[in-house]
């Protein structure tokens, strides 16, 4: 297939106006300018494009680029000023700006309880400040957590009113290398704070009075989940309905997700474009009668949106979802106008919309993933579809879905290796069972939430529906299972990411355009790729580090040396998955580093580590020290857990040039030893309160 000949902003011309959207966004976040700045840049602009109006004729015809650069600067600075007014900090009302430790908050639960190991979470909007007697309306979020065993757990739910005066804490990452920004995560959400309340640190006051529409919305999820807890037996099976059906993920096995994403088919689990076209599908087949007919056209349009905004809405309004229920808006409001659109035109226009209403979709996983996949489709469907032609109607349909999903792959693969560091080898053959198994599901828990009023009906519905979820977990299990479905511990730089699309895109001119010189690019491309990742393990090759991670209540500490490591701390931190992988996981896929028994450039003699011509002494609750008569020289001081220890006795006994205290040390303990070393005039460091201690020797 060629590529059209008209240029592809021709055909879309909401890419001109998406691209520099995009940049003023970056721009902003970034590199921030002031809003008076802006103003200046802006007026500037605007007298430039004006004066450029007295000319006439010729001279205007070629030098008409001047209104395009004016209208780019400005579409930027328009991308700078939403990106800088959407984050919550930069609002005049936010509560951040007021509170301080002796302020009592007025927090109303933006979400029902969540039930943690420990605790219950939930989301709450800061609504009010109360100080010295006067109340002071707020915005702002902040995240609650509830002890378990509190008695006023029952009284909570969404809309409850909660006054507590305990100090909040800004939401801090945990500082170890390659973790997940959380708190730029949550930032981009509204939510700055978090606060632990014990039963005698809140009181609950009447519910705060919530608005019709997210009333209806959270009685209409809740009845939804009520309704397949209900009929369909087994906790796993409910839990993969319910995200299916709804993007409910709380109930959900985590070995059970990550299966799921082993084999390349979480989009099914995550409500994205999929559920909607199914839905789409469905609408279209059942209101075919409505098309035939002028008049009814319009209202088979009405219905179908109706269904749709109200599917994207109840499964939680995601950026992937929202994308397709604004793409399936122009494709059914072109059809009742009888109007072709584009579909580059569609997509440029979704995002740039989705971006005005919120500028922090940018980074969003899914929002990347969603368009990668649609666009990556687009391109190159049909010429995948044309490699072959099958005689027999079943086989060509079963190629047609086994053409969709390599189409799909092609854009998203970069991302998701350097999203999730894996491939998924079998994603072929785990999508062409899973994809019609889910419609399957999903068409069946319609049915069974329209006859849920129907005991008889709803009960056999879900026993059907359990059987079909449990053989398609089990397939999933099964090529989980299998050794070589999955290629991990894959690491890119985001330049790498980058050169990855330069090469694809490259690739794609030369075979649809034969043009031969974009090969030539296509080879620089891969030559430049594989030059940084060469260089970057060359790198590591040659890297010496200690690393004190921030794992709560935990001791971890990594000693690495080339790509080795050697590991001391916590034994059930590698028996656990999820800590393994959440805490310790990144840093080493980062630093592109392998478990080893021995390093040569350290010995142990207990508790002192002696690595790399640096002597480290190890101090928790298990080894008695056994104090030396005279000083001696320690580089750093691990201090762990409770050990029983003073700073100013360790200093009649060794002249230390680094304390760190790890994360597994009570907060309590931590303020004793940091007062200590203040006063004796120490260096020290919290991994708490200061994130992971990294040295590089």
């Amino acid at each position: 297939m060629l590529l059209p000949v008209v240029p592809i902003w021709k055909h879309a011309p909401f890419i001109r106006m998406l691209i520099p959207l995009m940049f003023g966004i970056m721009l902003q976040w970034y590199f921030p300018l002031s809003i008076k700045n802006i103003i200046i840049i802006a007026s500037v602009t605007v007298i430039f494009f004006l004066l450029s109006q007295w000319f006439r004729g010729y001279f205007l015809y070629l030098h008409k680029w001047v209104y395009g650069i004016a209208l780019m600067i400005m579409v930027v600075l328009f991308g700078a000023v939403i990106t800088h007014f959407k984050n919550i900090t930069h609002q005049q009302n936010w509560f951040g700006h007021l509170y301080n430790d002796s302020t009592v908050v007025v927090a109303v639960l933006s979400e029902p309880l969540i039930e943690k190991n420990k605790s219950y979470k939930a989301d709450a909007t800061a609504y009010a400040l109360i100080r010295n007697d006067s109340v002071i309306q707020t915005k702002g979020s902040i995240i609650i957590y509830f002890e378990k065993d509190s008695s006023l757990l029952s009284q909570l739910d969404h809309g409850s009113t909660i006054v507590f005066k305990k100090r909040l804490q800004t939401i801090q990452n945990s500082g170890n290398p390659g973790a997940f920004d959380y708190k730029r995560y949550c930032l981009f959400h509204g939510i700055t704070h978090q606060v632990y309340l014990t039963e005698n640190e809140f009181t609950v006051n009447p519910a705060h009075p919530l608005s019709v529409y997210t009333t209806q919305m959270q009685q209409s999820r809740n009845g939804l989940l009520e309704i397949l807890k209900k009929y369909i037996p087994g906790k796993r099976e409910a839990g993969v309905a319910e995200a299916l059906l709804i993007g409910y993920r709380d109930d959900l096995d985590r070995d059970l997700v990550q299966s799921y994403a082993n084999t390349g088919v979480i989009h099914v689990i995550a409500i994205s474009g999929m559920h909607l076209a199914m839905i789409y599908g469905l609408l279209v087949v059942l209101l075919k009668p409505l098309q035939q007919n002028a008049k009814t056209k319009w209202i088979r349009g009405l219905i179908i949106l109706s269904v749709l905004w109200l599917f994207t809405l109840l499964s939680g309004a995601g950026p992937s979802i929202l994308r397709s229920a604004i793409m399936f808006s122009f494709i059914v409001a072109g059809e009742s106008m009888r109007r072709k659109i584009s579909v580059y035109h569609t997509l440029s226009a979704s995002a740039f919309f989705l971006l005005c209403w919120n500028p922090f979709f940018l980074w969003d996983v899914g929002f990347q993933l969603s368009y990668a996949a649609v666009l990556s489709i687009v391109i190159f469907l049909r010429p995948i579809t044309h490699w072959f032609y099958f005689k027999y109607t079943f086989a060509n349909h079963v190629w047609k879905l086994v053409a969709v999903t390599l189409a799909a792959q092609i854009l998203t693969t970069p991302l998701s290796i350097y999203h999730f560091h894996q491939v998924p080898n079998l994603f072929l053959l785990s999508n062409l069972v899973i994809v019609p198994l889910s419609g399957f599901i999903l068409y069946g828990e319609i049915l069974l939430c329209l006859f849920s009023m129907f005991p008889v009906v709803a009960v056999f519905a879900g026993k059907i529906l359990s059987v079909v979820l449990r053989m398609m977990n089990n397939f999933i299990t099964f090529i989980d299972d299998i050794p070589f479905a999955v290629s991990n511990n894959i690491f890119i730089s985001i330049l790498q990411t980058c050169l990855l699309y330069v090469f694809i895109v490259t690739v794609t001119i030369w075979l649809m355009k034969v043009k031969k010189q974009m090969l030539l690019y296509a080879l620089m491309a891969l030559v430049a790729f594989a030059f940084c990742r060469v260089l970057d393990i060359g790198y590591k090759q040659k890297q010496h580090k200690l690393i004190v991670y921030n794992i709560p209540r935990h001791s971890a500490v990594d000693f690495i040396s080339g790509r080795n490591y050697c590991f001391t701390g916590d034994e059930d931190l590698a028996t656990d998955p999820f800590l393994h992988n959440f805490h310790l996981y990144p840093s080493r896929l980062l630093f592109r580093v392998q478990a080893a028994d021995s390093l040569k450039n350290m010995r142990t003699v207990s508790p002192f580590f002696y690595f790399n011509s640096k002597r480290i002494l190890l101090l928790d609750t298990i080894p008695v020290l056994r104090y030396p008569d005279q000083p001696v020289d320690v580089d750093i001081i691990i201090l762990s857990k409770n050990a029983n220890v003073r700073i100013s006795r360790l200093e009649q006994f060794f002249r230390c040039r680094q304390y760190v205290f790890d994360a597994s040390s009570p907060a309590w303990k931590i303020r004793q030893w940091k007062n200590d070393c203040d006063s004796l005039h120490l260096r020290r460091h919290s991994v708490q309160e200061d994130g992971a201690f990294i040295l590089d020797l």
